[in-house]
């Protein structure tokens, strides 16, 4: 965990002006609100998860248009080479599940008692 040190207040002369005084508390108050929001916001866990599923969205959504835009810049006879890879492995398994099938009937006819 990070610990942030505010700023130290800076040292008045003593023969400072009221302006200079005034000017000095008014530094201080804003460092003390700085303060103040910066703890708010790290105790503020409902914010923090809202931020982080933003963040989350915005990565994943941005992966998706790279791989999309990566698609669409791929050349047609590699996305066809692709297709033709994924539909001739389903026709060996289908040719697989089928002969499968067709060996445990035959084992099954094999095996059954002739009467």
């Amino acid at each position: 965990m990070s610990s942030t040190t505010p700023a130290e207040p800076p040292d008045l002369p003593p023969d400072a002006t009221p302006e200079e005084i005034e000017a000095d508390i008014e530094a201080a108050r804003e460092r003390l609100a700085s303060s103040v929001d910066a703890l708010t916001a790290k105790l503020d866990v409902k914010a923090q998860a809202k931020q982080k599923a933003q963040e989350t969205s915005e990565r994943v959504g941005a992966g998706a248009q790279q791989a999309y835009q990566r698609v669409r810049t791929t050349s047609p006879t590699v996305l066809l080479a692709i297709a033709a890879g994924v539909v001739g492995l389903v026709v060996l398994l289908v040719v697989l599940r089928r002969r499968s099938s067709h060996q445990s009937r035959v084992l099954l006819a094999t095996s059954a008692p002739s009467l």
